[in-house]
């Protein structure tokens, strides 16, 4: 990836395009999993698979025609590290009350609460890149490597296009014996009912269509510039920041910002970062147009819940490595150490959901009502 303006310029309309579709669908990799678990609701689940439906035949079609390389399939070494990581990951986003990209939208709409997330989850980044030399590197990544390249399931000897289509086709076979062939087809009609009128005025767009246009974006952003991440450039946020405050020099003498920061000229933002920062002015301009854009402060008792589930988020992220949205799209490019990680997530959120708040969905529904009545009072 270039540091050239038009790779910033990119990046930010990326950003401010994932920002408008996260913000407009609530689209939020945990409540996927704890939604269904508490009260049997699909609906952000449906979206997650619709995602990586598309971005499996949107990548698989762009490496078929050249247009991209397997070189940009975003993979990392095999390891129980993967699962560990993940099931933390999944673990603190639940505490949390949202996944790294959901909460990455909500500071755009308003939300205190999230704000403090974000900032727990870049001081996490930051905590772990401080015990990754020694430590982790020697007692946790290296005992717990299977292998020390990544791999991709595009790299087996078959046409690139095979597996997606093979995988998709399973999909549409079982909504369809599901819903029947009438209901799948009308599924797709009521998608677009939100786009009626204007639609930037809407609070909500249906979550099947945003996940299919967030697939296509990732796919266009995968052949222009390279994968989404969203956990590795908030560590470098962080490397920035610790740069003004004790040098340059103080962040290249850390080895794994050091590592963060290769290729770049200097400490500083680059095009990926730019996209994290306008994924927020993105979900900031969609609230406002929709009218949802609203100072929301927590209480104190959520606290806790957003400083501890953003620190082993942001410490959890650099395990695995990356986050939920990184690993979505990450194993939708048939990642073997994507779907590793994935796997761990939804443990994760399952321990919480089933064993420590037993109904998240309705203590987060009450915390939401509790932000509106002190915003209002």
């Amino acid at each position: 990836m270039g540091f050239t303006p038009e790779f910033f310029l990119y990046a930010a309309i990326f950003g401010l395009t994932y920002g408008i579709l996260l913000q407009k669908a609530d689209f939020c990799f945990v409540a996927s999993v704890r939604d269904f678990i508490s009260v049997k609701d699909s609906r952000v689940g449906k979206g997650v698979l619709i995602l990586v439906a598309t971005v499996l035949l949107g990548w698989g079609t762009v490496l078929t025609l050249g247009l991209a390389s397997i070189e940009q399939v975003w993979t990392t070494p095999i390891g129980w590290s993967n699962l560990i990581g993940g099931i933390l990951f999944g673990v603190g986003m639940t505490i949390a009350g949202s996944c790294a990209s959901g909460t990455l939208y909500r500071s755009g709409m308003g939300y205190i609460h999230f704000w403090i997330v974000l900032a727990s989850m870049i001081v996490g980044n930051l905590l772990f890149s401080f015990i990754y030399n020694p430590w982790a590197e020697d007692y946790y990544f290296k005992p717990l490597l299977v292998t020390d390249q990544g791999y991709s399931l595009f790299q087996l000897n078959l046409p690139y296009l095979f597996l997606p289509l093979l995988i998709v086709g399973l999909m549409i076979f079982i909504a369809i014996r599901q819903f029947g062939i009438k209901g799948f087809f009308q599924g797709f009609k009521e998608s677009f009912a939100d786009f009626k009128g204007n639609p930037f005025k809407k609070e909500h767009w249906d979550i099947r269509l945003v996940a299919a246009l967030f697939g296509i974006t990732a796919t266009v952003q995968f052949v222009m510039m390279s994968s989404i991440s969203l956990t590795g450039p908030e560590t470098r946020i962080g490397g920035v920041a610790l740069s003004l405050i004790f040098g340059d020099q103080f962040v290249y003498n850390n080895v794994y910002l050091n590592q963060m920061f290769a290729g770049f000229p200097v400490i500083g933002l680059g095009p990926e970062e730019t996209l994290v920062i306008f994924i927020i002015v993105g979900a900031f301009l969609s609230a406002i147009l929709s009218g949802q854009f609203r100072i929301r402060k927590p209480k104190a008792a959520r606290m806790p819940y957003a400083i501890g589930g953003g620190l082993i988020m942001g410490v959890s992220s650099r395990m695995a490595p990356g986050c939920n949205i990184a690993n979505i799209v990450g194993a939708s490019g048939l990642s073997v150490s994507s779907i590793i990680v994935i796997i761990g997530m939804v443990i994760g959120v399952v321990i919480v959901t089933a064993f420590v708040f037993k109904m998240p969905l309705l203590l987060f529904q009450k915390m939401d009502m509790d932000m509106e009545f002190e915003m209002e009072s």
